[in-house]
């Protein structure tokens, strides 16, 4: 832009430097009108939190809690499930050895699900990206280790326990989702946030199916079984 002639703001000489290319963004319009969120939000959160309070205080008197026999120490049940929001751990304890299904996964999961908000730009499907390995990575455990005992048997045994490939390709899927987050094809930040919002839901989606799994489809000795046998 040149320097403003002397005079009246009518008088004043723009130049023009160049074109962008692209749409231009969309500034939000400092008039719009404003609310405060209290009591406004606030009187309609507690609204909505006392009508939910009555819903289940009328449900719990209407109808009994499904609850089973008293707990017999001396029987174990068979098949001994875990509350619902476990159920995806335990479906995988199916795949992948305790150590994997039962500390290191669960461990990194919550790990990487508390950093999400503190990565920027093209680097926030890093962690949801991850997210997705993290669970389907062990859910091919059994057919990593069984191509490695083809291999190296010895190591595959000595290694097993301990869930040795998945941790490996754990690692080499971050580094490689690292590698691929640099491509331009992530440079449009409004495709990075489309593809965001849906990889978080085909997580949220893998972890459904395997409750579901885990609650109708699992039998005595942790079998499949239909749900209407």
């Amino acid at each position: 832009m040149s320097a403003p002639s002397s005079g009246s703001p009518q008088d004043k000489e723009y130049g023009l430097l160049g074109f962008i290319q692209g749409q231009p963004t969309n500034l939000p319009d400092p008039d719009v009108e404003r609310v405060s969120s209290y009591p406004h939000l606030v009187v309609r959160e507690f609204l909505a939190f006392g009508i939910m309070l009555a819903a289940l205080m009328v449900v719990s008197f209407l109808f009994d809690a499904p609850l089973e026999e008293l707990a017999n120490p001396g029987k174990t049940p068979n098949p001994a499930k875990a509350p619902w929001y476990f159920l995806s751990l335990q479906e995988m304890l199916h795949y992948a050895p305790p150590f994997i299904s039962g500390v290191f996964i669960p461990g990194l999961l919550v790990v990487v699900m508390c950093t999400i908000p503190y990565w920027r730009g093209r680097f926030v499907l890093m962690p949801i990206t991850f997210l997705l390995a993290t669970i389907l990575i062990p859910l091919l455990d059994g057919v990593i280790w069984t191509g490695i005992h083809a291999v190296v048997p010895e190591f595959a045994d000595a290694t097993r326990s301990y869930g040795f490939p998945t941790m490996i390709l754990l690692v080499g899927s971050a580094l490689f989702l690292g590698k691929l987050l640099l491509s331009p094809y992530f440079d449009d930040e409004a495709r990075v946030d489309r593809l965001r919002t849906k990889l978080f839901l085909v997580f949220v989606g893998i972890v459904f199916v395997m409750v579901m799994i885990g609650q109708y489809f699992r039998g005595p000795e942790w079998r499949w079984v239909w749900p209407w046998q």
